[in-house]
């Protein structure tokens, strides 16, 4: 009897509210309602987004390079000045990102990832030194910017679902969200292979456009390690890309907003030979960073 007891009590308020003159009714402003949105099944994004991982095979551009570092955990953030920079990739794993100066085009910073060995280079001339380490070595530097891996541009680049395909242990779901004006479609990638159910990733998919807008790479305890904005998409070699890529890497605390110089930009193209060699220069100093994080230094 309590349950159509409630339901009384709500319909005499409502109807009480109705008659005293309470009740008032606004127009939502246009600038603040939400954007038209798009349907799509679950099934026909799942499509679009292998699609998507499949397309690009090699890219090489001239970028735009906004850095900064330190402003998550030490509340200090440090920016450096915008800079060009060169992006060479030939998917899955080598990836090679030149760092120019301002103004005079000079390398700043050479860095290169992964060879056999699942090893990355960085060459940095203005401080004279050659480092070499495992691409799954933790962060070692108090300097959130010497922890830039080039193996983190390459993964927060492109969307690839692939390796979540076919995999009996990973199950994906669908949810929708609304972020200020925009309605997204959410897709969850989550590992069920032992009790701990880990969420892996979450894509998330602008319903004006149904394209993909950002993307969050979690760790196995949760935390996010990757969180990737897109934005500026344009048509280039028959397909969609977004022109401007915002990299956050909360646990290695730095920042890498990419623009891409469309008119610069080749997709699916042959490389060089040697793209992705880059040998120690003469007088340098090695520092080599293994998978406990020690950083062993020896003059050459």
């Amino acid at each position: 009897m309590q349950q159509p007891l409630k339901k009384l009590t709500f319909f005499i308020v409502s109807v009480a509210l109705m008659f005293s003159g309470c009740v008032r009714k606004t127009r939502i402003p246009v600038d603040q309602q939400l954007l038209p949105a798009k349907d799509s099944t679950r099934e026909e994004l799942m499509q679009d987004l292998e699609k998507r991982s499949k397309a690009i095979a090699t890219l090489v551009a001239k970028v735009e390079l906004d850095v900064s570092g330190g402003g998550m955990k030490s509340q200090v953030l440090t920016e450096y000045p915008k800079t060009a920079g060169i992006i060479q990739i030939v998917r899955p794993k080598q990836v090679r990102m030149q760092i120019l100066a301002p103004v005079i085009s000079t390398t700043v910073a050479d860095m290169v990832c992964c060879d056999d060995s699942n090893q990355y280079k960085v060459s940095i001339p203005v401080k004279n030194k050659f480092m070499v380490g495992d691409a799954n070595a933790p962060p070692v530097s108090d300097n959130s910017l010497m922890n830039l891996r080039p193996q983190h541009i390459l993964d927060a680049l492109f969307v690839d679902i692939g390796p979540y395909l076919n995999n009996p242990h990973i199950r994906s779901f669908m949810e929708e969200a609304i972020n200020g004006r925009v309605r997204y479609y959410v897709i969850d990638f989550v590992d069920v292979d032992d009790k701990d159910t880990k969420l892996l990733e979450k894509i998330w998919i602008d319903r004006t456009n149904l394209q993909v807008t950002r993307k969050q790479v979690f760790t196995g305890d949760g935390a996010v390690q990757t969180d990737v904005q897109f934005s500026g998409y344009q048509q280039l070699a028959g397909m969609m890309f977004p022109q401007v890529i915002d990299i956050e890497r909360p646990i290695e605390d730095y920042n890498v907003k990419i623009t891409f110089e469309t008119s610069k930009m080749q997709l699916n193209g042959k490389l060089a030979d040697n793209a992705f060699q880059l040998d120690q220069p003469s007088g340098s100093e090695l520092v080599q960073v293994d998978k406990s994080g020690s950083k062993p230094l020896r003059k050459d």
